[in-house]
């Protein structure tokens, strides 16, 4: 009974003691699996640190290193040994770059500083001497004890700074080579229009002067001594304007041989006209180039804009109209747009307008000038030539209008209107009882290698029931004939057109430098001796000396010689004595209105046989 009322009496507290037991071993084996979590994140996190490609680094307020991993050893080329307990700028910055120690001692991270939130790029230098982009960011942690400490995470990005240096290196040369030229270094078209427009806009130059430079016979060069010589001249005349004009100036090259320069803060004419001359003489000095001296000169136009001008293209009109008027006076020379010129400028552009529209329209009229056989003093043909009759200003003569046609790019289809009428005249004057006439007209350069011209021509005469032998096509011996080998050449053009059956005639024979040779090597049928030489043979013995062996050499080469320009009998006589076969002139007929043709035909047909008889 004692037992039992012990055990009732002890009871409670065994059941205490045995609950507390219960619980000391639970919380014992909590803190050993605590403890175990702990060890396992501690290895976690020391193979991280240790594994980390990028560089951790724990510092002091002070930035003196605490602790970092072995990737930031590695990015500095350094053991742990040697930086810990010093301030990485003691070390990582180059020599250069390095702060005094009084500096270093006083540095204090200031975790207010919104700097520390982003990051930050510091040249380094390796141990070994190389440098390198070292990223660094960096955040701050305050542990139990208060203590604070800068936790800083390093990164090598140095591969990606050159990268981004090359990138920016090539965007640069990319950028420069779309604004400049290649061969001459100045800024080309793009970037003069865009520098023009803004100057023009700019109210801090109400006057901007414009220079238009172009290089004088520039082809020739490039003839004479080859491509490289012409660039050559091109480089030698950049570098020159270049070197004379200030540094608010722009000098661009806009075409081939073609320049402009912008001029800021000239506001007179003389001031304008001044520099352009200065810059004719520099681009004119001979300079060296590969044991040789070359020289080039230029012609400029010139043109000074002002307040409320009409903007960038109307000035380029006027600079360039100025342009065409300097190469017009004979080269190397400067020509102002001032009002006497704006003037001429405006009357050409209502002439360009209204020749435009006679063109398109078909308004031109047609005359015919005979030729005549010296032998039998037959009519054996006519010449069409075109003519202009304006309403207000009556007949405007060829050489007035056939130079702004050609400027315009009208003389191909001006010269195929004329064919036509050529083809329908000799159609008329078939039926009207004269079928031996034979018809000619004049054939541009811009018309032998129209697509149309030989296509329409076959189809005319074919429509006319006309003869391909009738129809003489007459081309100027200046033409540049090319090669007759390449099949798109003038010489090309005239051997298909003898094949085809038509005559070829060589116009104003004898002025041109290639004459002869020309007789050499194109199939033509005959020349026309220019006015120019006829005038003057019964007074100048070396023009008659010259019309005699062109038609000696003519006759002997079996080629038909008309002589233009005879204005009286004398003439016509002496060129029958000299051999030649037919003439065309004022003494025989002014150029005849169509509806005058039959009656002088017919008056002509009778004097000659009153004259036979």
């Amino acid at each position: 009974m004692v037992l039992l009322a012990l055990v009732l009496l002890l009871s409670p507290a065994l059941v205490l003691y045995f609950w507390e037991r219960v619980g000391m071993r639970g919380k014992l084996q909590k803190t050993q699996h605590r403890l175990s979590e702990i060890l396992k994140e501690a290895d976690i996190h020391r193979l991280a640190s240790e594994n980390a490609s990028d560089g951790l680094l724990i510092q002091d307020m002070r930035g003196r290193i605490v602790w970092c991993n072995p990737a930031y050893c590695r990015i500095h080329g350094r053991t742990s040994e040697e930086m810990l307990g010093r301030h990485p700028r003691e070390f990582a910055p180059p020599p250069e770059h390095r702060p005094p120690k009084d500096v270093i001692d006083a540095f204090r991270f200031n975790t207010n500083d919104p700097g520390y939130a982003k990051l930050q790029l510091f040249e380094n230098q390796h141990k070994d001497g190389h440098l390198f982009w070292n990223q660094i960011s960096v955040s701050f942690k305050t542990l139990r004890n208060g203590r604070e400490y800068a936790i800083a995470v390093c990164r090598d990005i140095t591969e990606q700074i050159e990268q981004e240096k090359a990138l920016r290196t090539l965007s640069l040369e990319l950028e420069h080579e779309a604004s400049h030229d290649s061969l001459t270094g100045v800024p080309n078209r793009a970037a003069f229009m865009s520098f023009f427009e803004n100057m023009l806009n700019n109210t801090d130059h109400p006057h901007v002067g414009l220079l238009h430079i172009d290089m004088d016979d520039f082809k020739s060069i490039n003839d004479t001594h080859g491509h490289s010589a012409g660039d050559a001249v091109l480089i030698h005349a950049a570098a020159a304007v270049r070197s004379h004009i200030r540094s608010s100036d722009l000098v661009a090259r806009v075409g081939g041989d073609e320049f402009v320069v912008v001029c800021l803060g000239i506001n007179r004419h003389d001031q304008l006209q001044q520099l352009a001359n200065d810059l004719i003489d520099v681009i004119s000095e001979p300079f060296e180039w590969t044991n040789r001296t070359l020289q080039s000169e230029a012609s400029i136009g010139a043109v000074l804009s002002s307040r409320g001008a009409n903007g960038t293209e109307n000035l380029l009109v006027q600079a360039d109209f100025a342009l065409y008027e300097a190469k017009g006076a004979g080269r190397n020379r400067v020509a102002l747009y001032d009002e006497y010129m704006h003037e001429r400028h405006n009357y050409l552009n209502r002439r360009s307008a209204e020749l435009i529209d006679v063109v398109d329209t078909d308004a031109l009229k047609y005359f015919f000038q005979p030729t005549m056989d010296l032998a039998t003093g037959a009519v054996i043909g006519f010449e069409t030539l075109v003519r202009w009759e304006h309403p207000i200003d009556g007949i405007i003569p060829p050489d007035h209008f056939l130079p702004l046609a050609k400027d315009l790019g009208l003389m191909g289809a001006l010269d195929l209107l004329s064919m036509t009428a050529a083809l329908k005249e000799k159609r008329r004057l078939t039926l009207a009882g004269f079928p031996d006439i034979k018809m000619a007209f004049n054939a541009s350069p811009e018309l032998l290698t129209h697509p149309e011209f030989i296509n329409r021509l076959i189809w005319g005469v074919e429509a006319g029931n006309i003869h391909r032998s009738d129809i003489t096509i007459e081309v100027l011996e200046t033409t540049n004939f090319g090669e007759v080998q390449e099949t798109s050449s003038h010489a090309a053009i005239i051997g298909d057109l003898r094949s085809a059956g038509f005559n070829v005639h060589l116009d104003d024979f004898g002025v041109g430098f290639a004459g002869l040779s020309h007789l050499a090597t194109l199939d033509v049928t005959g020349v026309k001796v220019d006015r120019s030489l006829v005038k003057d043979i019964l007074t100048d013995p070396v023009s008659q000396k010259i019309v005699r062996k062109i038609i000696e050499l003519s006759n002997d080469l079996g080629l038909c010689v008309i002589a233009e320009g005879v204005e009286d009998q004398d003439t016509a006589a002496e060129l029958g004595n000299m051999g030649c076969n037919v003439i065309q002139g004022y003494w025989l007929s002014r150029p005849l209105p169509q509806d005058c043709v039959d009656d002088w035909l017919r008056q002509h047909i009778q004097s000659n046989a009153a004259r036979s008889a």
